[in-house]
């Protein structure tokens, strides 16, 4: 597959340079779209608290209206706040931002959009219209970690965890983590514009037993030869560390600029309860960017 479309959601915040700056990166590298998504939550006004002023009764809630123009003019300047960041960033990577009525007239371009409602829902929703969604980990921000959640169960879309801070090219070195599953193939396949660039391919497996993936890391390599890409395998013993652990130890061992990894191969609700690879990363990767699918 190609990736030409990506979106990059805002969760009611201006300081989300690391995810900024990395769809910027994959943009400029595939010749993509990249569009900014900023979303805020509207006001609770169930609660009864106030910032002051007049209040009206609707429908038996008690609506404070100061506090909702407070609100509105706060969410105003946050997202002014934001775009401005954005069409910095823009600038900095040499990536032109069109405005508001401009339709994309070459596929490296970036626009902005604004969204009021649940951070989780509308990016969910959002992203099954784009190739590839940049979300991040709960190390960065818990909202992040949930909307790229969502979006991987809910859509199936590959979703790009961003780090904290970029220190590395995308391109630079890939490293797959590879276990044969389903999610593991889509995972591979949703990456391969991004490994068509990359200086080199490694496809990692963890096993006590290394002869227990060496014939489907054959398979995955010639898999990958058929598409133009030269990849090595290896096997790495999990040891005392969780596989979760161990994986992320390997992509900084290899200094690999993208992990790549099947989401949730296992069911979502044995993860949760007895933990899995896929919550390990949502949770800890902030060093890297990770490339999940499901």
């Amino acid at each position: 597959m190609s990736i030409k479309r990506i979106l990059v959601p805002l969760p009611g915040s201006a300081s989300h340079t690391g995810q900024i700056e990395t769809a910027l990166s994959a943009a400029k590298a595939l010749g993509a779209h990249v569009q900014a998504l900023f979303i805020s939550e509207p006001p609770d006004t169930r609660s009864g608290v106030t910032r002051g002023g007049l209040s009206v009764t609707e429908m038996g809630r008690t609506v404070t209206v100061a506090s909702i123009n407070w609100h509105a003019e706060e969410r105003e300047r946050t997202a002014r706040e934001a775009r401005e960041v954005f069409a910095q960033a823009c600038a900095v990577a040499g990536i032109p931002m069109l405005s508001a009525n401009d339709e994309p007239g070459s596929p490296l371009a970036a626009s902005w959009r604004e969204a009021e409602g649940s951070y989780v829902e509308i990016a969910a929703q959002r992203a099954a219209a784009f190739d590839l969604m940049v979300a991040a980990s709960a190390t960065v921000m818990e909202s992040l970690r949930a909307i790229a959640e969502q979006s991987l169960l809910q859509t199936r879309r590959p979703v790009l965890l961003a780090p904290a801070r970029p220190q590395s090219d995308l391109t630079d070195s890939v490293m797959i983590a590879w276990d044969e599953s389903p999610e593991c193939w889509h995972a591979v396949s949703a990456s391969i514009p991004f490994m068509q660039l990359a200086k080199s391919v490694q496809v990692i497996s963890v096993d006590r037993d290394a002869s227990n993936r060496q014939a489907s890391q054959a398979e995955v390599l010639a898999y990958l030869r058929c598409h133009g890409i030269g990849a090595t395998a290896q096997v790495v013993a999990p040891e005392l560390r969780s596989v979760g652990d161990t994986l992320l130890a390997a992509g900084a061992e290899h200094e690999a600029g993208l992990l790549i990894m099947g989401a949730y191969s296992h069911s979502r609700l044995r993860e949760m309860f007895l933990g899995g690879a896929t919550r390990h990363i949502l949770k800890n990767a902030s060093a890297r960017p990770v490339l999940l699918a499901h």
